[in-house]
């Protein structure tokens, strides 16, 4: 692999912007301002062989087996850790301390050593209809999404979770204390909570009208203090290129990734009978970026980021867990599978689990592959003496000036890389020059030049940092 780094200001003045050490990667054109004979291609995650992972063997899940819920790392304890849906009998009555309810949904927890081995912890606290053991944590809630919030100084709300019409507060994970949440109204597929920038994030159902009913839609509500919310409004809804009204969102899982929120939407396609909003089927998702919340781009054209595979487990359809996070230098994907479609009756609905390697979401490759391909970036500040390039193939890179003109000692022809891991390379040049050597000349751009190869991302980094 070879490099090349290039800077001009093209539309961002003298100023440029600051970036992070984070990855940087190419979903949206936030940080391009040229890019010639590259095209985005999606990376489809690889399935795990042992799928499913998580299945139905306990007499309390025997309607529903799901993940409208949440698969964590936690680093404290060392574990992988999954709240998931579970359902016996559609409006059974529970016997709870407080009288009898009728409960339809709750959360159960698992945990593995390793993310693929599952176990059922018996940590349910309480009678739970006749079971005197169980794993249910949660009453309540259609989709209930649990988020880790080490920050918070009460260490009883350092877990905080909402979905359905529930909110709730735990020190551990297993024991919640749980209100009422009605600001968001009817609400009954999978939510999502994500913490970004002082706020927390609930992306919740949503829904506006059609000749046959509800239509589906993605809302956001917003709370500084996870108590008071906002109502819900719409931020993300398909169009006629999806195939309005028949394909609609059924949810979207949401999660934090640098400097953005890269989130997961799945499509519902509905069978074009008049008066049908139930029986369709779940195969698509699509990848959608953000850089505040509120406004979602689509990612790669619209490509199916991870669909059912025929004649398996989950060839009825597939839908992502609440979050996916990244472990060992892989992006983990906890997911639903069925064997059938939606609107007939579940038929074994388990968990698995599909990977990809760290930042390689989309990759930028020359679309005439007998040319070069170009990208070149706006103008930035940034902080650390290495440069980090995520890609493979032949890739070279310059570092140009504001006015675009390149920095002497770092052509394309004296650009050097070292490996660093399997999917990152550090960049250096002729006479071992990095980026700490033109710090005082910033903003900089970098032009990237690709020559059969694959462009996934760069991040800058202190000089040993791995």
């Amino acid at each position: 692999m070879t490099c090349i780094l290039s800077f001009a200001p093209l539309g961002w003045g003298k100023e440029g912007i600051q970036l992070s050490s984070h990855p940087q990667l190419f979903l949206d054109n936030f940080l391009v301002s040229r890019m010639d004979n590259l095209k985005r291609e999606i990376v489809t995650p690889v399935k795990n062989p042992a799928n499913p992972l998580i299945v139905q063997d306990q007499p309390w899940e025997k309607r529903m087996l799901q993940i409208y819920g949440t698969v964590l790392f936690d680093t404290q304890l060392k574990k992988y850790r999954c709240w998931y849906l579970g359902c016996e009998d559609q409006g059974k009555v529970i016997d709870r301390p407080e009288g009898p309810v009728t409960v339809e949904y709750y959360q159960c927890y698992a945990e593995s050593n390793d993310g693929i081995r599952w176990v059922k912890p018996m940590v349910g606290t309480g009678k739970f209809g006749p079971y005197e053991k169980h794993n249910v944590v949660v009453v309540g809630g259609s989709g209930f999404c649990v988020l880790k919030d080490p920050a918070d100084p009460d260490p009883n709300k350092r877990y905080k979770g909402l979905g359905g019409n529930i909110l709730g507060f735990s020190p551990d994970g297993v024991r919640w204390e749980i209100k009422p949440w009605k600001v968001v109204g009817k609400n009954d597929t999978s939510s999502c909570v994500v913490k970004w920038k002082g706020e927390y994030l609930a992306y919740v159902r949503n829904q506006g009208k059609w000749e046959n009913g509800v239509m589906r839609e993605v809302g956001l509500s917003v709370s500084k203090d996870f108590v008071n919310w906002t109502p819900k409004r719409t931020v993300f809804k398909t169009d006629q290129k999806d195939g309005y009204p028949w394909a609609q969102p059924y949810g979207m899982a949401v999660t934090p990734y640098g400097d953005q929120l890269i989130g997961i939407v799945w499509l519902i396609r509905l069978d074009q009978k008049q008066g049908n909003n139930k029986h369709g089927i779940i195969d698509e998702t699509q990848l959608v970026v953000s850089r505040d919340g509120r406004t979602w781009n689509r990612v790669a054209d619209r490509a199916n980021f991870l669909k059912p595979t025929p004649s398996t487990w989950d060839k009825g359809g597939v839908w992502p867990g609440t979050t996916m996070f990244v472990k060992d230098d892989q992006v983990y994907i906890y997911y639903t599978g069925t064997q059938n479609r939606h609107g007939d009756k579940f038929n074994r609905p388990s968990i698995g689990l599909a990977t990809l390697p760290v930042d390689r979401f989309v990759g930028l490759r020359p679309k005439d592959t007998n040319k070069e391909g170009i990208l070149e970036t706006v103008p930035f500040h940034f902080s650390g003496g290495d440069l980090i390039v995520n890609g493979d193939g032949d890739i070279r890179v310059e570092i140009l000036d504001e006015k675009g003109t390149i920095i002497p000692g770092f052509e394309r022809n004296k650009c050097r890389c070292a490996a660093d891991g399997s999917t990152r390379h550090r960049i250096t040049w002729e006479g071992g020059k990095t980026l700490k050597d033109v710090t005082g000349k910033s903003p900089i751009r970098l032009r990237f030049i690709v020559k059969k190869g694959t462009l996934f991302a760069f991040q800058f980094r202190n000089e040993g940092n791995k």
